[in-house]
């Protein structure tokens, strides 16, 4: 591998790098968590997952059992070996010392995002798990389908959108406004109740 490609791994494999945390935003804004802000579009969501940060310990099952609770995995196997070998010029790509890196694929995107979301940056067996989309690994049929998934959500949603904007507003008849007795004409006297439980038609001032 010469140089030149190594330089291209490394300028395709630059998401990969954990965002630091933010720590100059205004106190109404902070939350209880620190945390670091990013956007994904359609294209940098994946179903393939690179999971950083898993101790040396032969830790295969244990993840395995760790994703599957979000759904059903193609595939999850160790490249850490790999990863040395394709990042050894680049210092911010280095691993940490006695970890290793994981590649899980999972079948649909939506079980992805959402293991994504709930395992980032969470303790696992004494490390922290850092788990980033790798877009880079899939094939060009996956993409064509990420796409048109996408396309069929979004028109789902307008039509969605556009029927509710069609239906009717009911009126709220729950309630009548303030200041009107429901079912009373406005020029119509009023029926008082006395205290022997009469009733006299009065008209109210």
């Amino acid at each position: 591998m010469n140089s030149d490609s190594k330089q291209v791994n490394t300028a395709t494999d630059s998401h990969h790098i954990r965002y630091r945390y933010c720590q100059n935003r205004p106190l109404y804004r902070r939350s209880r968590q620190l945390t670091a802000v990013r956007v994904y579009s359609v294209a940098n969501e994946s179903r393939h997952l690179l999971v950083f940060g898993v101790p040396q310990i032969n830790l295969l099952r244990e993840l395995r059992q760790e994703f599957v609770r979000f759904g059903a995995l193609e595939s999850i196997c160790n490249i850490t070996d790999t990863w040395h070998r394709e990042h050894a010029d680049s210092d911010e790509l280095l691993l940490e010392p006695f970890t290793d890196v994981f590649h899980v694929c999972f079948a649909k995107l939506e079980k992805a995002r959402q293991a994504k979301k709930l395992l980032d940056a969470r303790n696992f067996y004494g490390g922290i798990l850092h788990i980033s989309y790798a877009p880079e690994r899939e094939s060009v049929e996956e993409v064509r389908a990420k796409l048109s998934q996408r396309r069929a959500e979004v028109r789902y949603r307008t039509k969605l959108e556009a029927q509710q904007h069609r239906q009717p507003r009911k009126p709220s008849s729950s309630r009548p406004g303030v200041g009107v007795e429901q079912g009373i004409a406005p020029n119509q006297p009023a029926t008082k109740t006395t205290k022997k439980g009469r009733e006299s038609n009065t008209r109210w001032k």
